[in-house]
Formats: C-alpha cells, sequence, structure tokens
C-alpha cells in the first residue's frame, strides 16, 4: 500500500483533486521505514494507517449489511466516516482476504455505493489454473470465479454508480 499512495495521489493531484485523509491497511507486519520511506513528507499527516488484517462478515452477511460489521472492517470505517459530499476512492487488493465481501457489499447496498464514488479492484479469480503472479499467500482463491464474473461486478457497480477499473 505505501508505494502506492503517491502514485494514487499524483494520479488525482493532475486532476486538481487532493486527497483530505488516506486510509491504508496491510496485514502482515510491515517494516515501518519501508512502508512509509515511499510516501513524501507532505502527505504523511492525512495517511491512517493500520497495520492489521482486516476483517468483515461473510459474503452474504455483507451484502445484505443486516450484522453489524467487524470492528477491523473496511465497510464499517467507510459507513463511519464518509459523507455524499466526500469523494471516496478505494483500491481493493486484499491478498487472501474479505475483497469480495467489500466490493460485493457496494454494489449491492446502496447506502454504500451512495458513498464511495471509485474503485480499483484487483480481482482474484481462477483464470484455468493461471495464477498472474499474485501473492502465494491467498488463501481463498475465487475458485468457480472467472473473468465474466469480474467483469460482471464491474458493471454492477457503475450500475450503482460507482466508476470502477481492475487494478494489477
Amino acid at each position: 500500500a505505501g508505494p502506492s499512495i503517491p502514485l494514487f495521489y499524483n494520479l488525482y493531484r493532475d486532476r486538481c483533486l487532493e486527497f483530505d485523509e488516506i486510509f491504508a491497511w496491510e496485514g502482515l507486519k510491515q517494516d515501518q521505514e519501508k512502508w512509509w520511506g515511499p510516501v513524501p513528507e507532505f502527505l504523511k499527516p492525512k495517511i491512517n494507517f493500520y497495520n492489521f488484517f482486516i476483517e468483515e462478515n461473510s459474503l452474504k452477511e455483507s451484502i445484505k449489511g443486516e450484522k453489524e460489521p467487524p470492528k477491523a472492517s473496511v465497510l464499517r470505517k467507510i459507513l463511519e466516516t464518509a459523507t455524499e459530499d466526500d469523494f471516496v476512492i478505494l483500491k481493493v487488493d486484499i491478498d487472501g482476504g474479505p475483497e469480495l465481501e467489500v466490493v460485493e457489499a457496494i454494489a449491492n447496498r446502496p447506502e454504500l455505493s451512495r458513498l464511495v464514488d471509485e474503485i480499483f479492484f484487483e480481482y482474484h479469480f481462477d483464470y484455468d489454473g493461471i495464477f498472474f503472479g499474485w501473492a502465494e499467500n491467498i488463501k481463498r482463491p475465487l475458485k468457480n470465479k472467472n473473468v465474466d464474473d469480474a467483469i460482471g461486478l464491474l458493471h454492477r457497480l457503475r450500475a450503482a454508480g460507482v466508476r470502477s477499473h481492475f487494478w494489477i
């Protein structure tokens, strides 16, 4: 996450959009100097960095939204901190984590899709056994999910008003 923050910051700054806050998670223990190293000094005060794995309810529960999300939930953080007036961008690349729970919930729940403007999503699907160099620590590759499922999800996000892109 640390290395991609300047990339996203510059991408949007070049379009006259400045971030007020950045929330970043890394599940695996990070060397703090290495993680923060590529981040410019002026940007560091805007970053809320969480060095623990996120947790979400099951896919079905996340989509329904009837059960309160765990404390370490991205969905919970969005609901607690974002407003419809904010410009919210998500980069979702949770190798082995609940990425589908997060993105499907946003696609299916208007109270979330109204808060999220843009998503960059690395959808870890099964493609004829090819792993595309995705991290070895992916504990739950999305078996029975394929490129059509990935495109369909991005289509549903766009239909819900969320600009959606693949991230690789």
